[in-house]
């Protein structure tokens, strides 16, 4: 896939088939919109270019407040567009600037220089530019740009949105997220060493420092997770969260390898949220809790070998 600022574009004789969006997490109701987009550039004969930023609007503007948190990171949102077939990115740097733009105004400045726009694909409810100024209307009765709307993909009464899957994150619905995402929700991290107390009752855990404070994290609890490390997949149980038992509150990613023997000190992880097994709850002695745990093992363990 190549990826290049959007002024270093060379726009192709021809013309392109553009798509503009963010594209946090890739989601079902983007794959959508790019399977559009790539079926209408075949059609054409014309060469497909996503546009994207490089930063989140939100995060530009001011907007991040304490719940606000990003579906992937920027490696990974290119990795997905990548699985998705996706071959030209083009990255705007987003700025307060780009931001006041009218859509008609982001259209003759942003894209029609650079890539030669001949049809714009974009999502059911989907505009770009700034929303007090929206002549988004304007672009459609531009004789030399056709402008192609993607039907909705639903999710149960709501369309598809990372608004909507952030929110099931947010209540510890990591199926409905994983459904509206089309694969299980992940984060990266690095293993490194905890107080040793999963160790002294037969479960021991690895300790994980997630690799960005902007990636979303589902709502506290034990998850059935899968581990990805030194090449391998493994099946492991996860608490998220804070400790109560031993008297911790601050949250913390701890995972359980059900079928691994290794040294994970200092390795890089990604887990993968599967589903939700139960709220973390206070538990009068670790004895307690090592039953417990054996039972979510188990538990896990269906889950993850249906």
């Amino acid at each position: 896939m190549r990826i290049q600022p959007i002024e270093s574009y060379v726009a192709p004789v021809k013309g392109t088939v553009c798509t503009v969006g963010m594209f946090d997490g890739v989601h079902l109701g983007h794959s959508h919109i790019l399977r559009t987009f790539a079926d209408e550039a075949a059609k054409r004969s014309l060469t497909p270019v996503v546009v994207t930023f490089d930063r989140h609007p939100r995060e530009v503007l001011g907007l991040i407040d304490n719940g606000f948190k990003l579906l992937s990171t920027t490696e990974e949102r290119f990795a997905l567009l990548e699985s998705c077939g996706v071959e030209n990115v083009a990255l705007i740097h987003f700025t307060p600037e780009v931001a006041c733009l009218s859509a008609c105004e982001f259209f003759e400045t942003c894209l029609k220089p650079y890539l030669n726009v001949r049809t714009l694909v974009v999502g059911y409810d989907n505009m770009f530019g700034n929303k007090q100024r929206n002549d988004f209307d304007r672009l459609l009765r531009l004789p030399s740009l056709d402008v192609i709307q993607a039907g909705a993909i639903r999710s149960g009464d709501a369309g598809i949105s990372s608004t909507q899957i952030r929110r099931a994150l947010q209540q510890g619905d990591i199926s409905k997220a994983n459904s509206m995402l089309g694969y299980d929700y992940s984060v990266h991290g690095t293993v490194v060493h905890g107080h040793g107390i999963g160790r002294t009752i037969d479960f021991p855990t690895a300790n994980i420092r997630l690799a960005d404070e902007m990636k979303a994290m589902p709502n506290e609890g034990v998850y059935a997770v899968r581990v990805d490390v030194d090449g391998g997949r493994y099946n492991a149980m996860a608490n998220w969260g804070g400790r109560p038992t031993i008297g911790e509150r601050e949250p913390t990613l701890e995972v359980h390898l059900l079928n691994y023997g290794g040294d994970l000190y200092g390795k890089s992880v990604r887990v993968s949220f599967a589903a939700r097994i139960r709220d973390i709850v206070a538990f009068e002695s670790l004895d307690m809790l090592s039953r417990q745990l054996s039972t979510d093992c188990q538990t896990a363990l269906r889950i993850l070998e249906r």
